[in-house]
């Protein structure tokens, strides 16, 4: 009984385990996209802990694709808990990753994210560097799509560094790249917006600003209007209009419930203030900046405090991943002998059962070598049914070349008779044609007499009666299917049956080949034969 828990204990922990060490890819990725989803409702512990346990399958089994997404998206998750430092560490680790994989995407993707970092970090150079080698990869691959949306951070990031006619020549290819994706074709806008504005082209830039704001009402757009607001605000007061630079610049300030935007619209409140000489409200938004600071420093002493544990308790999961993993090795030991020790037994157990079954297996065979031997008989007396089948085929196909060699006889014979008529026919022209004796009544009539002769030689006649004999099957299927032929047709179909030319048969009928042709013209109407179908070959089929 104590060794039957045992088993059990350590199966149940090779099961439980299994569901974090024998997971598919199939099954790793569902994990991945749960984490992603718990990521963006700010569940960073929960997302974190799915994506490590991700991680650690995947570095096992070698599953670059799982082991990147998960690196990035652990990336991600310190990101949005401000921890840049610990971020870019996950990033740069995910970068080694996806530099050895063969789909290039991977490595656009995490590049763009640690350019995303620096900007942030208000670094525009390296977030520019970064940016820049994300758009090249993304070019390089085809992938416009990627390009496009990478082309508008170019813009951005070399409008912070005041390179704006470069920044104009991405903004413009992305105009075109982006048109098939609404948000980033509204970033591009807004760069744009940007670009004429520090190139001061008010007109303009305040012009795309006034077609942007009704598309920004919602929400999750609030920051892209505080920052198109700004813009405009400065435009306004370029212009001279301060008031108006004021109020938009107010309708900014209560667009930002998030401390950490407030600093800038604060700043630019207190120089606008400055300027309209109403320093008063000047220096309460300077001390509104300095109150946003220290804001700023606590919610981040705070954040910072919340990822520390944060990365305590993910370093303590880990170590617990590590022991449990040791664990899962030692029980699969102990395992393995217990299993060894299993099949020791069965087979044993089958030994015995083999003994016992090869009695039987006996005399069930002696049972199928007599049933095999009734089988055998049957087979025997079936080979020579199909003996004599074969016989009779055989002997079908002797009598078919027999008339087969016959009709070469009977068409050899038809040729020399069809000859000898020809040199016959010339022979009496030749003489016919001489004067002395066209002139000689008594021998003209004897020559005629001759030519009768040779129209009525009974030698076709017995040539033909041969031939029915031969082919009998042939005219009688004829004649079935033909029923309105009459006899000189038959045979006129005979003669191309043995497949003979027009002139050969013109010579047999003594008539002109000519005339044949058109006989056998006829035929072919009277047989209904399209005009595609010859009648040789119609008739060979027969």
């Amino acid at each position: 009984m104590k060794l039957f828990l045992k088993i059990l204990s350590v199966f149940t922990t090779l099961m439980l385990s299994s569901a974090v060490y024998g997971q598919s890819e199939k099954e790793c990725e569902v994990m991945i996209d749960s984490a992603i989803q718990k990521m963006f409702r700010k569940e960073h512990t929960k997302s974190l802990e799915m994506l490590i346990r991700v991680k650690s399958v995947a570095e096992q089994k070698k599953w670059d694709k799982q082991n990147f997404r998960a690196t990035n998206n652990i990336g991600l998750n310190y990101y949005l808990m401000t921890d840049f430092g610990e971020a870019l560490k996950y990033y740069l680790e995910a970068y080694d990753i996806a530099a050895n994989m063969p789909d290039k995407k991977h490595v656009m993707t995490v590049v763009n994210n640690i350019a995303i970092l620096y900007f942030q970090e208000k670094d525009n150079k390296k977030a520019y560097e970064y940016f820049l080698k994300a758009y090249q990869t993304a070019k390089e691959n085809n992938r416009n799509d990627k390009a496009g949306a990478y082309a508008v951070n170019l813009g951005l990031v070399l409008n912070k560094l005041n390179k704006t006619n470069e920044a104009y020549k991405y903004i413009q290819e992305a105009e075109v790249l982006t048109k098939d994706d609404p948000k980033v074709h509204v970033m591009n806008k807004m760069a744009l917006a940007e670009n004429l504005y520090l190139k001061k082209k008010y007109k303009e830039s305040e012009d795309i600003i006034n077609h942007l704001i009704p598309q920004l009402q919602s929400p999750e757009e609030n920051e892209n209007l505080i920052f198109i607001l700004l813009i405009k605000a400065q435009i306004n007061e370029k212009k001279g209009d301060l008031t108006e630079a004021r109020s938009l610049a107010l309708q900014a300030r209560k667009l930002s419930p998030n401390i950490n935007n407030r600093e800038e619209v604060y700043n630019y409140l207190s120089k606008i203030n400055a300027e309209t000489k109403n320093y008063d409200e000047s220096l309460k938004y300077k001390d509104s900046v300095i109150i946003a600071n220290d804001s700023i420093s606590k919610v981040n002493n705070s954040a910072l405090f919340n990822n520390g544990k944060i990365k305590f308790e993910m370093q303590n999961y880990q170590f617990e991943l590590k022991e449990s993993q040791q664990r899962l090795k030692e029980e699969r030991k102990i395992f393995y002998i217990i299993i060894a020790s299993a099949i020791i037994i069965i087979i044993l157990a089958l030994l015995f059962i083999y003994t016992n079954a090869t009695k039987y297996k006996q005399q069930k065979k002696i049972a199928e070598l007599e049933f095999e031997k009734k089988q055998s008989d049957n087979l025997i007396l079936t080979q020579q049914l199909k003996e004599q089948e074969t016989l009779s085929l055989l002997e079908k196909e002797r009598l078919r070349n027999e008339i087969e060699q016959q009709n070469r006889q009977l068409t050899s014979q038809a040729l020399t008779i069809s000859s000898r008529n020809e040199v016959v026919e010339e022979i009496i022209e030749a003489i016919v044609n001489q004067p002395e004796i066209s002139n000689n009544s008594k021998l003209v009539n004897s020559i005629k007499d001759l030519k009768i002769q040779l129209k009525s030689n009974n030698q076709w006649d017995s040539f033909f009666k041969h031939f029915e004999g031969v082919n009998q099957s042939f005219i009688t299927t004829l004649k079935e299917r033909h029923p309105d032929l009459s006899s000189s047709e038959i045979r006129f179909i005979c003669y191309v049956y043995m497949n003979l030319s027009h002139k050969e048969i013109a010579s047999i009928l003594n008539i002109s080949p000519e005339s044949c042709r058109k006989r056998k013209e006829r035929i072919s109407k009277k047989l209904n034969l399209p005009d595609k179908i010859n009648l040789y070959d119609y008739i060979s089929a027969i």
